[in-house]
């Protein structure tokens, strides 16, 4: 009985990594998308309303990339979604190659991290719908955002917290390419805007 119970809870610890992995990422993805053209609508490089997700009037990513609400906290928030996502799925498959002792720890920073980006989807939310136009492929990453937090914390819940302490270096190297590439894009992105080339 033990042994079917061990099984089963195995089972569901793969398909909630699987599901993890596959949203952070489609995030990455969509995170990419968003910043090249928001990147390229800035640069002159494409014309306004020509991007995959400009549909009509109403529905067109073009649109909303070129508003003030695109840049809520200075950065681009595409950039910003980048830089966060881009983390998680380094920490979280970089991290998960570390070993079992380590896994405790990542997925329970990996929770809280995706929880403190569920705070701020409510503004993105509330920027959204006071905007003349909706982006279709923004409040996908809202919601796949609260996907991944449910995952990480369903697996940081079930997954045993070590016996012992494990050495701290192999994850603070990680945390700090993570935070780095973070910080990276973002003063990439505002080097170019102050030199005129965005």
């Amino acid at each position: 009985m033990v042994k079917l119970a061990s099984l089963l809870s195995g089972k569901r610890s793969r398909k909630l990594e699987r599901l993890l992995s596959i949203v952070l990422v489609i995030t990455v993805f969509n995170t990419v998308y968003l910043s090249w053209r928001f990147i390229a609508l800035q640069a002159g490089w494409v014309n306004s309303g020509t991007g995959i997700c400009s549909w009509n009037v109403n529905i067109d990513c073009d649109k909303v990339l070129m508003t003030s609400q695109a840049r809520a906290f200075y950065v681009p928030n595409a950039i910003l979604g980048f830089g966060f996502f881009f983390g998680c799925f380094v920490w979280w498959t970089v991290g998960s190659r570390l070993g079992a002792h380590y896994r405790y720890h990542i997925i329970r920073t990996l929770a809280f991290w995706l929880f403190i980006a569920i705070l701020f989807t409510f503004r993105f939310f509330w920027l959204l719908i006071h905007l003349d136009a909706l982006c279709p492929f923004c409040p996908w990453n809202h919601i796949l955002t609260y996907i991944a937090f449910i995952a990480a914390f369903m697996l940081w819940r079930s997954t045993s917290r070590p016996l012992e302490p494990v050495p701290a270096m192999p994850l603070v190297i990680l945390a700090i390419f993570c935070v780095l590439q973070f910080f990276g894009w973002q003063i990439i992105w505002i080097i170019a805007y102050s030199k005129g080339i965005l």
